[in-house]
């Protein structure tokens, strides 16, 4: 009987752990989305000295995001969106036309991220 005690406590442990980043996964994403909507605005609008800081503070905050989830990712998932990410800055001081196929690219591969940590029934069975 103790066993089964110690057995579900551990899955319980187990599924609580997973929901929790799922949940901290989805809600990073989505603010790191926000913020290349913001760096889209300010592009937009010409205002490149405000489009730098807010992808130097992207990038700041990727790298954060990034040191914590690499317990629970699989770190080639995180490498590619690493690269773009520090990137970025730099092409928008250069006045790069990139700058806006990578942004494109980054909100993109951050929306596989976080589709692809959201707990769903499919995903678990």
């Amino acid at each position: 009987m103790t066993r089964i005690k110690i057995s579900i406590g551990i899955l319980c442990l187990l599924v609580g752990i997973s929901i929790f980043f799922g949940i901290w996964i989805n809600s990073r994403c989505s603010y790191m989305i926000g913020e290349i909507a913001e760096i889209y605005e300010f592009l937009d609008s010409g205002d490149t000295e405000k489009a730098v800081y807010s992808a130097k503070k992207l990038d700041d905050n990727w790298n954060g995001f990034r040191k914590k989830a690499t317990i629970m990712i699989k770190n080639n998932e995180l490498t590619e969106i690493d690269c773009i990410s520090s990137g970025i800055p730099y092409l928008i001081e250069n006045d790069s036309d990139e700058a806006h196929s990578r942004l494109t690219e980054m909100r993109h591969m951050l929306e596989m991220l976080k589709g692809g940590e959201t707990p769903s029934l499919t995903r678990i069975l």
